[in-house]
């Protein structure tokens, strides 16, 4: 689980990473030229991929929490109704 964390972590920094490469790109006083604009584009592309891993990674993260959260909520058999209580008297 702590695998998964440090995952998350990692591309939560490389998004931020690039977004502030964004701002820096944007805010140039040399202007957006064809040549930095292009390379806006190729991080957006990128920061959109990361994007979708981080939602990945925290569905994943969250199948396994309520696989076992439902491992813990399933009756043991100790728990099963005797059919002799399944009568027309408690209907």
């Amino acid at each position: 689980m702590q695998a998964g964390t440090d995952e998350l972590v990692a591309v939560r920094q490389e998004i931020l990473q690039l977004l502030r490469q964004q701002m820096d790109a944007l805010d140039s006083p040399l202007g957006l030229t064809d040549t930095r604009l292009s390379e806006c584009y190729e991080r957006q592309v990128r920061v959109q991929e990361l994007r979708e891993k981080m939602q990945a990674l925290s569905n994943a993260r969250g199948e396994l929490g309520s696989d076992r959260n439902e491992a813990a909520a399933r009756p043991s058999c100790g728990a099963v109704i005797p059919a002799s209580l399944d009568t027309a008297a408690n209907l």
